[in-house]
């Protein structure tokens, strides 16, 4: 573990100040508000910073509403306030589940919606987005662009501002599982986000997505999704966990081999998929 090297901090008044500053001083800086990997870097020796921008006391990066079926998210909200914000209810079980998944309760008081999609990889909150359709915000001084929750890393210059999905609306439920080698702190082994929609007992809607599509990247499966799309739900849960483990076709390290993988992959869509029904059908056993 190394001492933390000096650095000039600069701290914005306004989003417009710390987008100037980025496009005319600090293009090569580091933007940082939780900490919660920028600290942990620097004292491993990952990243040297000269300059760093601290956006953490914007206050008009953090909230979280819902208008006009709209919810949008501020990109300094953090995980605690996710987990705990009203707008929020039963239907959203994967949002209120980062309280078990997302760290102690410290990291999740400091670590943001923001900060976390930046950060890239195989995030839970990355998947959960996903799995809810959103759209992030990423602005610069000039531009602004929408993006996916998969490609949600900013550029030189760009800030994530915002993440905006649609409500789920009624006979819907968002759920998220995982499968960890220990609690809390420990990095997935494998996790299943589903946002599912019942019309009549048939599967109006759903999006699958899990950790690892292929090889290390997270995605959606479009042809898991398509297939039990107008089914029965007893049907469609007697066939996703075949059909999962045909789609998938993750890279094993020394957490879980391929073949490992495969397995929990199909077992956890199917939990979450059955969490999402027994939510809907207010905990009626229908499958």
């Amino acid at each position: 573990m190394r001492e933390i090297p000096d650095f000039d901090i600069y701290i914005p008044s306004s989003l417009s100040d710390a987008l100037d500053y980025l496009s005319n001083e600090g293009k090569e800086a580091f933007v940082i508000a939780g900490c919660t990997d920028f600290i942990p870097m620097v004292k491993r020796g990952r990243i040297r910073p000269i300059k760093v921008l601290d956006i953490s006391h914007l206050r008009e990066l953090r909230y979280i509403t819902l208008d006009s079926g709209f919810i949008k998210i501020g990109a300094l909200t953090t995980i605690s306030d996710l987990v705990n914000s009203p707008v929020f209810d039963n239907r959203y079980g994967g949002i209120k589940s980062l309280e078990r998944y997302f760290g102690v309760i410290t990291t999740r008081n400091m670590a943001t919606v923001g900060g976390n999609l930046a950060s890239g990889g195989e995030r839970d909150l990355i998947q959960i987005f996903l799995a809810l359709d959103a759209q992030v915000k990423i602005r610069s001084l000039q531009n602004e662009r929408v993006t996916s929750p998969t490609e949600a890393k900013p550029n030189l210059g760009e800030l994530i501002t915002e993440i905006t999905f649609k409500d789920i609306g009624a006979d819907s439920c968002m759920e998220f599982s995982k499968f960890e080698k220990r609690a809390a702190n420990g990095i997935s082994v494998c996790t299943a986000a589903v946002t599912l929609k019942i019309s009549d007992n048939l599967v109006e809607d759903v999006k699958i997505v899990v950790n690892r599509v292929k090889g290390r990247e997270p995605g959606r499966l479009y042809r898991v999704e398509e297939s039990i799309i107008g089914k029965r739900i007893e049907d469609a849960i007697n066939d996703v966990d075949i059909m999962v483990k045909s789609e998938v076709d993750p890279a094993g390290d020394f957490r879980g081999s391929k073949k490992f993988r495969k397995e929990i992959t199909k077992v956890l869509v199917k939990r979450t998929l059955i969490k999402c029904i027994r939510t809907i059908t207010g905990g009626v056993d229908r499958v």
